[in-house]
C-alpha cells in the first residue's frame, strides 16, 4: 500500500503540471525615464565602437512584470532586448496574460539541443607537445609568442556546467589573477557553475581548450583572457532546453561588457508541435536564439558558435545568423570531418563560416587527465580564443572588424564552400588585415613605396623606430600620429635616413590602433601612411 500511495502521489503531482508550458510574453513599451542596464565596462566597450545605447538596452518595466506575476504565472526571465518576460502558464493564465493592456503577444518558448556528442577518446597518453597541433593549425602559438594571449579581453562562455574548473590546477591562474569575472547558473537559478555533476563535463572540456594553462599538457587558445561562465543547459534530464536561458545569459554577459561570446548550444530537433521550429526557420531571422545572437552582434559583441555535429543534415541555430561566426570541424590533417554540419542556411547563405580542429581534439577531463574527442564544440573555442588574442593585439578593432579579419584570413577564402566555409583562419593574416584595414586611410597622392620606410616593432608598447631604405633621405620630415577618430595625438619634426630614428609616444596616449603619417615638408603631396598598434 505504501508503494501504491507513493506512485499515486507522483502521478497527482505530475498531473498538476499538465497543461502548463513556458511562454514568451512580449510587451508594448518601456518606461521613458529608464536608464540603460549596462555596467561602466559595457558602456566603455560600446563607446570604443561608436555604438550608442538604445531602447533595447533599457530594462523591462517592473510594474508590467508584477502584473503578470499577479496572475499566478511562474516567472522565469526578463529580456530587455526583446522587451519580454518568460513565464510558465496554464491555459487560463495564458488567456489572462494575453488580455493585459500592455501585452503585445504571447508565444511558446522553443526548445534547444546541444549538438550531439561524437565520442572518440584516446586511451593512450599523447606525447609531449602533440596537443599544440590544434593551436599551430591556426597560428595561435605565434600570437602567444608575441605576448598576445587574450589578456584584458572579456569572453562569455555558454555551456552545461564547469565541473571542477574551480579546483583543477590548469585553471588556478584564472582564480589567482581574478579573471573569472562572474558566474551564473540559469538552470538552477544560482551562481554555482562548478558543482559535482556527472553530466556537467562538457563545459569543462570546452573551457580547457579556451583557457587552460598546463604547460606540457594543454595550453588554451586564450589562457590570459577574463571570463564570464554561464550555465544555460540542463543535462540531467532531456536534452531539450529552453531558448530563454541563452537569451537571459547573453543579456547578462552584455551588461558586464563581454566582447566575445563562445557557445556550443544549438537547435536542431524539429517536429510539428507548437513548441518547435521548422527546418525552414533556419534562415537567420526567425528563431529567437538566432535573433538574440544577431542582437548581441549589434551591441558590439563577436558571437562564435559551433555549427553542429549533424553532417549533411544541416547547421544548428543560432549558427544560421548572418552576424554569427559558425565554426565547423577538421581533423588533425586539416581535412573536413564528416560529422561537422554543412550549409547552406534555409535562405541559401554559405555556412559554416570557418573551421578548426574538432576531430580528435585535445581537452582536459574533470579528473585532470587529458583526453581527445570529436565535435564542433571543440573547434569553436579555438576560434573564439584566436579572436580574443587578436582583440588584445588590436584593442581598437570592433567586433565586425574581427569577424571580417577572420574570414579574410581563411585558407580557402578565395573559394569558400558549405563544408568548411572560408576554411581555417590564419592568425598572422588576420592580424595583418586588422593592422592595415581597421582605420580609414587619409586621402593622399604620390605616396612613398610601402617598403620605403620600416616601422618596427609593430605592434609595440609606445616606442618604435623608423628607418628608410638605402637611397632615401627626408631632410625635413613631419611625423604625426592620429587616433581612430582622426585626432592628432603626436607630432615630431626629424631628419630621416637609413639610420634608425626612434619615436617615444607620450604616456598620455592610451593603448589602441593609430595611424602614423610621415610627410616630406619639401614635397607636401608625398606621404607615408602606416597603421601602428600600441599595447598596454
Amino acid at each position: 500500500m505504501r508503494v501504491f500511495l507513493l506512485f499515486l502521489g507522483v502521478w497527482l503531482s505530475t498531473g498538476l503540471a499538465w497543461g502548463q508550458a513556458r511562454y514568451w510574453v512580449f510587451l508594448t513599451d518601456k518606461a521613458p525615464e529608464a536608464t540603460p542596464a549596462l555596467s561602466p565596462a559595457a558602456l566603455a566597450h560600446r563607446a570604443r565602437q561608436g555604438i550608442v545605447p538604445d531602447q533595447r538596452d533599457l530594462p523591462v518595466r517592473a510594474d508590467y512584470v508584477a502584473a503578470i506575476a499577479a496572475t499566478g504565472a511562474g516567472m522565469h526571465h526578463t529580456s530587455r532586448w526583446f522587451n519580454a518576460v518568460t513565464a510558465t502558464l496554464t491555459p487560463a493564465q495564458r488567456a489572462a496574460v494575453a488580455d493585459l493592456p500592455f501585452v503585445q503577444k504571447v508565444q511558446p518558448v522553443r526548445h534547444l539541443s546541444r549538438p550531439a556528442e561524437v565520442e572518440a577518446e584516446c586511451p593512450e597518453e599523447p606525447f609531449y607537445g602533440e596537443h599544440l597541433r590544434q593551436l599551430h593549425m591556426l597560428g595561435i602559438n605565434a600570437l602567444h609568442q608575441q605576448g598576445y594571449t587574450g589578456a584584458g579581453v572579456t569572453v562569455a562562455v555558454f555551456d552545461n556546467g564547469y565541473h571542477r574548473v574551480d579546483s583543477l590546477p590548469a585553471f588556478a591562474h584564472l582564480f589567482e589573477e581574478g579573471k573569472i569575472l562572474a558566474t551564473r547558473d540559469y538552470v538552477d537559478g544560482d551562481d554555482d557553475v562548478f558543482s559535482p555533476c556527472i553530466h556537467c563535463r562538457h563545459g569543462t572540456y570546452v573551457f580547457s581548450i579556451l583557457a587552460a594553462r598546463a604547460p606540457g599538457r594543454l595550453i588554451g587558445a586564450a589562457p590570459d583572457a577574463q571570463f564570464i561562465l554561464l550555465r544555460t543547459e540542463d543535462d540531467y534530464g532531456e536534452s531539450r532546453q529552453e531558448e530563454d536561458n541563452w537569451v537571459a545569459a547573453a543579456e547578462f554577459a552584455d551588461s558586464l561588457g563581454a566582447q566575445i561570446f563562445t557557445t556550443s548550444l544549438g537547435y536542431f530537433d524539429f517536429d510539428d508541435s507548437e513548441e518547435d521550429y521548422r527546418t525552414t526557420d533556419l534562415d537567420g531571422n526567425t528563431t529567437i536564439i538566432t535573433r538574440a545572437a544577431d542582437l548581441a552582434a549589434s551591441r558590439g559583441i563577436l558571437v562564435v558558435n559551433s555549427a553542429g555535429n549533424n553532417g549533411w543534415r544541416g547547421i544548428n541555430a543560432p549558427a544560421d545568423g548572418d552576424s554569427v561566426l559558425a565554426i565547423g570541424a577538421v581533423n588533425e590533417c586539416r581535412e573536413y570531418s564528416a560529422f561537422s554540419s554543412r550549409g547552406p542556411t534555409a535562405d541559401g547563405r554559405l555556412k559554416p563560416d570557418l573551421a578548426a580542429m574538432g576531430e580528435y581534439a585535445f581537452f582536459l577531463h574533470p579528473d585532470g587527465e587529458m583526453r581527445r574527442g570529436n565535435g564542433t564544440s571543440f573547434s569553436c573555442p579555438l576560434v573564439s580564443g584566436l579572436a580574443a588574442c587578436l582583440q588584445q593585439a588590436v584593442p581598437g578593432a570592433g567586433n565586425m572588424d574581427l569577424y571580417e579579419a577572420l574570414l579574410q584570413s581563411g585558407d580557402q577564402h578565395d573559394a569558400p564552400d558549405n563544408y568548411l566555409g572560408h576554411g581555417l583562419p590564419q592568425a598572422g593574416k588576420a592580424l595583418a588585415w586588422l593592422l592595415s584595414d581597421t582605420l580609414p586611410a587619409f586621402a593622399y597622392t604620390e605616396p612613398f613605396a610601402t617598403s620605403a620606410i620600416l616601422v618596427y616593432p609593430n605592434p609595440n608598447k609606445g616606442q618604435f623606430a623608423l628607418a628608410l631604405e638605402p637611397g632615401f633621405v627626408l631632410s625635413r620630415a613631419q611625423i604625426e600620429l592620429f587616433d581612430a577618430s582622426g585626432r592628432q595625438v603626436m607630432t615630431r619634426s626629424a631628419t630621416l635616413s637609413p639610420t634608425d630614428w626612434r619615436v617615444q609616444v607620450a604616456e598620455a596616449v592610451v593603448p589602441g590602433l593609430y595611424l602614423l603619417r610621415v610627410r616630406d615638408l619639401d614635397q607636401p603631396s608625398v606621404r607615408f601612411l602606416q597603421k601602428v598598434s600600441i599595447q598596454p
